[in-house]
């Protein structure tokens, strides 16, 4: 019986900048509405979820303002900055990154819960 290779298109990776994070290509169409993201943290699994959120909710006035961080879209990535989330990262998961370093993860998308799962355990190298 043949096997036919299929590319995974549903895992990516997440670069942690010192001022941003850009998760790569693979999980841009995830963003296909986003206008912000929220970003939420499970010690536990140590694990980092981001949400995708389109400007309808954003503007609804059911979220707190201050939870929801501008995402940048470009043709091959989609980019968080946020300095305070990085600096809250680091402090929760132990590392740090000087300028013009950054650490790479592997994360994907769960349809389940609709979020994009970043997994800090280990850095992938």
């Amino acid at each position: 019986m043949l096997e036919f290779f299929e590319y995974d298109d549903v895992n990516g990776f997440a670069s942690v900048y010192d001022s941003h994070i850009t998760l790569n290509k693979t999980l841009l169409k995830y963003f296909k509405d986003a206008y912000r993201v929220r970003v939420a943290v499970d010690k536990n699994t140590e694990e980092v979820y981001v949400y995708v959120v389109n400007k309808d909710y954003a503007l609804s006035g059911e979220l707190k303002q201050s939870s929801l961080l501008p995402v940048s879209i470009s043709k091959t990535y989609a980019r968080i900055c946020s300095r305070p989330l990085v600096d809250y990262l680091s402090s929760i998961f132990n590392f740090k990154i000087e300028k013009k370093e950054f650490k790479r993860f592997k994360a994907c998308y769960d349809d389940e819960k609709k979020v994009i799962i970043i997994h800090m355990k280990g850095e992938v190298v």
